[in-house]
């Protein structure tokens, strides 16, 4: 029998990934939540992976109980955007875990992050989605449920959504922070669920293991240099100052990131391909926004 795999957040960049993933896999039966099972997404994912069980689930009510009934592994993770003050992360992360804990589910692999206040040594108190998810981690350690976590580093996706057009017909991509500094990146469409999968394939071994999901680490300077020798477009690495992030607690993350290595080195080797800033551009086919006319 095909072991049952619920993926939380399976039309987003983590759970789609994780989806993906295990889909054309026969070992596991993928049933994905989402809140709409007639979204455009999930209609276009179902005709891809006719395969992959669909629910309507929702982490603030009960609904969440029945999405994880009868599985035998749970991909869990939050999601930032989602979260309001009055329904943070953690709750949300908790709940998800409550019910995996109730429906006596065999495992659990959640994403989470390093809390910042830790890693700087208390200097960054302001990073509210890093500690929010740091505390999730710190809930579901408590329980009986065997568990991994998984902590994504900053995704190569991000870099793309930053490019813009210059004057002089020249591609800027903008980075919060300094452009020569070596941070840790990850392929999340791609990369991010193959390592889930190694986790799920061999989860004896992963058993309350901490895996930071990272493709390398590498400068802006490295990633663009690398689109365009990929691409043979001109393009720049620009810094943006801080204080045009778009929330205090964005802001907040990039002084962070800017300082400190979030995973302060504690890399776990894993026996998986992954992307290099070339590999990623190749396969995404980015050749900048569209131009105005």
């Amino acid at each position: 029998m095909a072991t049952i795999v619920v993926v939380f957040g399976a039309t987003g960049h983590q759970g789609g990934s994780v989806l993906r993933a295990l889909a054309t896999d026969s070992l596991y039966h993928v049933r994905a939540v989402t809140r709409s099972t007639t979204s455009e997404k999930v209609l276009e994912l179902a005709l891809k992976y006719p395969q992959v069980e669909w629910v309507e689930a929702n982490v603030d009510d009960s609904t969440i109980d029945k999405a994880v009934t009868g599985a035998h592994v749970v991909f869990g993770m939050t999601q930032y955007f989602a979260a309001s003050a009055n329904r943070s992360e953690a709750k949300q992360g908790q709940r998800i875990i409550d019910a995996c804990v109730s429906a006596r589910v065999e495992f659990v692999v959640f994403s989470t992050l390093p809390s910042a206040l830790q890693v700087s040594h208390g200097e960054c108190t302001s990073v509210t989605h890093f500690e929010d998810k740091h505390e999730i981690q710190q809930y579901l350690a408590q329980q009986s449920v065997k568990w991994a976590i998984v902590q994504s580093a900053v995704y190569f996706q991000n870099v793309a959504a930053s490019a813009r057009w210059d004057d002089n017909g020249k591609l800027a991509f903008g980075f919060f922070g300094d452009t020569l500094r070596k941070l840790p990146y990850i392929d999340v469409n791609h990369d991010f669920g193959t390592i889930v999968k190694h986790i799920i394939d061999h989860r004896a071994k992963y058993t309350h293991a901490v895996v930071p999901a990272v493709s390398g680490y590498y400068s802006p300077q490295e990633i663009v240099e690398a689109f365009t020798r990929v691409t043979k477009i001109r393009a720049s690495a620009v810094g943006v100052p801080f204080e045009f992030a778009p929330d205090a607690n964005l802001r907040s993350m990039f002084e962070f990131l800017d300082k400190y290595d979030m995973f302060e080195g504690n890399l776990v080797k894993l026996p998986v391909e992954v992307a290099t800033p070339e590999m990623y551009w190749e396969q995404c086919r980015f050749h900048g926004p569209p131009k105005k006319l």
